[in-house]
């Protein structure tokens, strides 16, 4: 099992007068851990008045680029982020997870590929690690980025944006939208949705065949770009999204307990070759279950997006509510993630080290 790590803060900045960019050293003797595919995210917890206080966040560094930098966005009331602003110090250190994730761009010299790309707010984080990390690795290949922002001075990461383009301005073509400042263009006003995208693609793509997108933001945004472009002839298996704030799907309706029993199901986890079993109320979720007997199972999110607690069922049953961090084709394999779903039987084995 992936376990946290003490990281320090090599670096703080002030990305944006919302966001801040951290920077963490990672100890060459745990070097090996920490690789990662350019739009993989990390875990990240502290400790906030007495309780473990867990985010995932995007890498927007490049692969063998030390230290590893996130970008984390200072939201009103945000536990977490208001502590990384206004409490972290250079030389803290935060536990970190190793780098994790299905979103991911797959790095190829030889490619010669057409990429989109369409992020909003801080959904830039991993598109500016796939965009500079293709750019950089793949000679023959261009990459065509819509981002979106409410305003010029919250967009993150826009100084590394134009270092790259103009390090690569024959490959990299870059558009800017804002939803709340007023544009010379009509196009570059307005939020990323289906009918922009269809615009945009209009005005900016006829003549290419984009071989990939990469689509990272609100759920709604997520949908809206997914839907546009499936109608423009792109193949499902040829857009790859990341979501963050996923929202809750409502109206699911409770799992089935079998029994007045308070523990009607016996779960055993297989977990660095060794397997541990705990009883659970059937109608909790696997995450949930395990941490009310005492046992820690991999989890970040809660929400069913960052998959950091995938894994594979070897026998029994589960319902999960919510998917957003598995292909289908893992779920055709027996994946779950384990923070959405709920034992549907008396027993249920799950193997944390099938990969």
């Amino acid at each position: 099992m992936r376990k946290f790590h003490p990281l320090n803060v090599a670096r703080l900045e002030n990305e944006t007068a919302d966001s801040v960019r951290v920077a963490l050293q990672v100890p060459d003797d745990i070097a090996h851990e920490f690789e990662f595919l350019p739009g993989q995210h990390l875990p990240v917890q502290t400790t906030l008045d007495g309780k473990i206080v867990r985010r995932t966040y995007s890498i927007s560094s490049v692969p063998g680029q030390m230290p590893l930098e996130i970008g984390v966005r200072v939201q009103p009331g945000g536990k977490f982020s208001e502590f990384v602003a206004n409490e972290l110090k250079v030389g803290d250190a935060l536990e970190v997870m190793p780098p994790f994730g299905q979103f991911h761009a797959s790095v190829a010299a030889d490619n010669q590929k057409t990429y989109l790309a369409f992020a909003a707010g801080s959904g830039i984080t991993p598109i500016l690690s796939i965009v500079r990390s293709t750019l950089e690795n793949e000679a023959e290949s261009h990459f065509l980025l819509f981002y979106g922002n409410r305003r010029q001075r919250t967009t993150m990461f826009i100084d590394d944006l134009y270092a790259l383009k103009n390090r690569f301005a024959e490959r990299l073509q870059l558009y800017f939208l804002f939803s709340q400042e007023e544009q010379e263009f009509p196009i570059f006003s307005g939020r990323i949705d289906q009918e922009k995208v269809a615009e945009l693609y209009t005005a900016f793509c006829v003549g290419l065949e984009p071989d990939e997108a990469f689509i990272c933001g609100p759920d709604t945004m997520i949908e809206g770009v997914r839907s546009a472009l499936s109608d423009l002839g792109m193949p499902d298996d040829a857009l790859h999204a990341e979501r963050f704030g996923a929202a809750k799907k409502k109206g699911m309706p409770p799992a089935v307990v079998a029994s007045g029993d308070e523990h009607d199901c016996a779960v055993t986890v297989i977990m660095d070759g060794h397997k541990r079993t705990f009883g659970m109320v059937a109608g909790d979720n696997i995450v949930d279950g395990a941490a009310a007997q005492g046992i820690e199972l991999p989890f970040s999110c809660k929400g069913g997006v960052c998959a950091t607690c995938r894994t594979h069922v070897r026998d029994g049953e589960v319902r999960m509510d919510t998917n957003y961090g598995l292909e289908p084709w893992e779920v055709e394999k027996g994946y779950v993630l384990a923070c959405q779903s709920h034992p549907l039987g008396s027993t249920l084995t799950l193997d944390y080290d099938k990969t």
